[in-house]
């Protein structure tokens, strides 16, 4: 008679399995957002880097320079500039009343004959075009943000006068915003805000 042989029963196993399965999950699951993590915070980093150049060019303008470079005057008509998609605001959108937009969705990417970025709308000294060509180099919209969007909304007042007219508004606030998508219906936004005196 051949003795006991000792060995592993099915509910051992299987509860092993169970463990391991649980153990590979989780390490997995930390592994996914490890990476994206890694990848939202790359895009963070050049988003800041180009909020830091596009203050950096507006801190040289004056007021007038603004109304120059991005068209607009008296005549331009102050309404509510919307932004959509914001994580962590209420309806998820942010508004700004009296205000006027200007953003880099009009601009015309072109690839051939050569790599150009142009029609950004109301952008007569080519400035939205120029941050733009930064964050899409070559024609590639992936290759440094998913989807980026250049934007300042200019909000002319008194102290404690809203809906004042361009020119004598004696400030002008200038909201930067850099946008890139970060899933099917979120965007990401980074904001950068700067005051003019109007003089």
């Amino acid at each position: 008679m051949k003795p006991r042989q000792h060995g592993y029963s099915l509910i051992e196993v299987l509860i092993a399995m169970a463990i391991t399965s649980v153990v590979l999950l989780t390490v997995i699951t930390l592994f996914y957002m490890g990476r994206r993590n890694v990848y939202s915070g790359k895009q963070m980093t050049a988003a800041a880097a180009m909020g830091t150049q596009i203050m950096e060019d507006l801190s040289t303008m004056t007021a007038q320079d603004l109304g120059t470079n991005f068209n607009m005057d008296d005549s331009t008509t102050l309404g509510t500039v919307t932004l959509q998609n914001v994580v962590g605001a209420s309806g998820g959108q942010i508004s700004f009343d009296n205000s006027i937009g200007r953003d880099s969705s009009a601009c015309t990417v072109a690839t051939s004959p050569l790599y150009t970025i142009t029609n950004c709308g109301n952008d007569p000294n080519g400035f939205m075009a120029k941050w733009l060509r930064t964050l899409i180099p070559q024609a590639n919209k992936t290759s440094v943000m998913t989807n980026p969007l250049i934007g300042i909304v200019f909000t002319p007042r008194n102290p404690t006068i809203v809906s004042q007219k361009f020119t004598t508004a004696q400030f002008i606030r200038a909201r930067v915003y850099i946008s890139w998508q970060e899933g099917p219906t979120r965007r990401r936004y980074a904001f950068f805000d700067t005051t003019k005196v109007n003089r």
